[in-house]
């Protein structure tokens, strides 16, 4: 198996480690470096260091900017957080859609120098954001650069690119050629997220609760597990950063509420760790994920079939496609009646097939994917170096 370099450049909001893991951008880059070093690949990372929590365990982790710059222009002062404002209680402050911060220019300059000094022709740059790492990539000029993980809209066209799912890359390809017939590409995979197996517990035993798991906005779906739960009086538990309970008993977000759901069957517990997590997924009778929007990815669906526990989920989206199977590993919903009839049913379904459909997600089984990925573009980097040399032709 041939060993390959990545250049592989983090966030500008946040720094790679675990603490932050309800950042999906983190998690990503985080096990994408764990998968490569298991692999025997050379791996450099580029972004801010954590005080409070490593970063992963890499080839060489060259930092860009701090996290004491991070909390200069995202935070409020409050010394107790690294990143300077109490995360727990709001959403990820960043400037995707915004004027640069200071921070992310220094990230920039300073990733475009240090990965200038250490590239080879040959090497693979990865970058985790699209067209918000554009600037980098246009400076380092690598013919190998990748988009190993798109479940956002913004990647950019001409780069390499594995979709999370089949209705990114379709709704990609759509959006950047509306109304054409379009041809696709041999290059670009499908390629899904990915989880450690140290993260999740597996339960055949069920408490009596369901478990809603997520950011607090509207679009999640939280109002429709709530009505389900309301009907079938089962308590449902809530988690996720950012919301309070007010005075009069109503959960509201902290950030541009978009809701407030009224007193009922259910039990706001906030943010949750890994552990708590783990305890959490393994013992609900079902996690609800019925987003309103059409979903890339959506982790938690896999994360609570790691644990045995059915998902109860919209239709659309990546719901649509084969990440699980309807009446076998969890349910696919369109109305009210459908949510209700999927939480009654939940009961039914077998733990044990569940965890072991959700198996196909742990890193040890996704990394092939990425090393044949990784295999056949070096095959076309040798081959448009050398005319000798067969790319998309080439047999093993």
């Amino acid at each position: 198996m041939k060993k390959f370099t990545f250049h592989i450049v983090g966030n500008a909001h946040l720094p790679v480690c675990k603490r932050y893991m309800s950042c999906a951008f983190n998690m990503k880059h985080y096990h994408l470096v764990e998968m490569l070093m298991s692999l025997g690949h050379r791996v450099f990372c580029y972004g801010a260091k954590s005080k409070v929590s490593p970063p992963p365990p890499c080839t060489e982790f060259i930092e860009t900017h701090t996290v004491a710059e991070i909390a200069r222009d995202y935070g409020d002062g409050d010394n107790r957080e690294e990143i300077g404002y109490q995360w727990v209680n709001t959403d990820w402050r960043h400037d995707y859609n915004a004027t640069r911060k200071p921070s992310t220019l220094k990230f920039y300059a300073n990733a475009i120098v240090e990965i200038n000094k250490r590239k080879k022709p040959d090497d693979f740059l990865l970058l985790m954001q699209g067209a918000y790492h554009s600037p980098i990539a246009d400076a380092v000029e690598l013919f190998l650069t990748c988009e190993p993980g798109i479940g956002y809209r913004g990647s950019v066209e001409g780069r390499f690119r594995a979709f999370e799912s089949a209705y990114i890359m379709n709704f990609t390809y759509g959006s950047q050629h509306p109304f054409q017939c379009i041809n696709g590409s041999y290059y670009d995979r499908i390629i899904p997220n990915y989880f450690s197996p140290d993260d999740f517990e597996y339960s055949a035993k069920k408490d009596d609760y369901y478990l809603f798991i997520g950011r607090m906005i509207k679009r999640k779906g939280i109002m429709t597990a709530y009505l389900a739960c309301e009907h079938l009086k089962k308590k449902l538990i809530i988690a996720g950063q950012g919301a309070h309970v007010n005075k009069r008993g109503y959960l509201i977000p902290n950030t541009d509420p978009d809701f407030e759901l009224p007193p009922g069957h259910w039990e706001y517990v906030g943010f949750i760790d890994i552990p708590k997590r783990k305890k959490l997924m393994a013992h609900a009778i079902a996690t609800f994920t019925p987003t309103e929007y059409l979903e890339c990815f959506a982790g938690t669906h896999i994360e609570s079939m790691l644990s045995g526990t059915p998902v109860i989920t919209t239709a659309f989206g990546v719901f649509s496609g084969d990440t699980f199977q309807h009446g076998v590993h969890g349910f696919k919903c369109n109305t009210l009646q459908d949510f209700v009839d999927a939480a009654r049913k939940a009961k039914e379904l077998d733990p044990e097939v569940i965890r072991k459909h959700a198996e196909r997600f742990l890193m040890d089984n996704v990394k092939w994917e990425f090393q044949k990925w990784f295999s056949d573009l070096m095959n076309v980097y040798e081959s448009a170096q050398d005319p000798n040399i067969k790319g998309w032709h080439r047999i093993r």
